[in-house]
C-alpha cells in the first residue's frame, strides 16, 4: 500500500485532495458579486483610502494614480470622488473591477 497517496494535500487550501474536494474548488455556474458605490475619503501619499457609502466601516485602500486612471480623472479630482465598482469575492479578498463614476 502507497502512503504517499493518503497525503495529497490540496495546493489552495491545505485539505486533503478526495473527489468531494474537487467539486468544492469548481467554479460557480453564476458568478458572484454585487455592485457597491465608495467615496474617496482621504489621499494619504499615493494611497487613496475609500469607504462604502451604505457601509461607512467598510473602508480599503488602493493605488491613488490606479484609481483615478479606472475613473478616467486626473489625480487631483479624486478625494471627494464617488464611484461604483463590481465586487467579487475571492478565495484571498475581493476583486473590483468596472470602475464608473457618480
Amino acid at each position: 500500500m502507497d502512503a504517499s497517496h493518503d497525503n495529497l494535500r490540496c495546493g489552495l487550501c491545505g485539505q486533503v485532495m478526495d473527489a468531494q474536494h474537487e467539486q468544492n474548488h469548481e467554479e460557480p455556474v453564476v458568478s458572484t458579486g454585487r455592485s457597491m458605490e465608495y467615496v474617496v475619503i482621504e489621499l494619504r501619499g499615493a494611497t487613496a483610502h475609500c469607504q462604502a457609502v451604505d457601509e461607512p466601516s467598510r473602508m480599503f485602500k488602493t493605488g491613488a494614480d490606479v484609481l483615478a486612471e479606472q475613473l478616467g480623472i486626473a489625480l487631483p479630482n479624486l478625494l471627494g470622488c464617488h464611484y461604483t465598482c463590481w465586487e467579487t469575492p475571492g478565495e484571498y479578498g475581493v476583486f473590483r473591477r468596472a470602475f464608473e463614476l457618480v
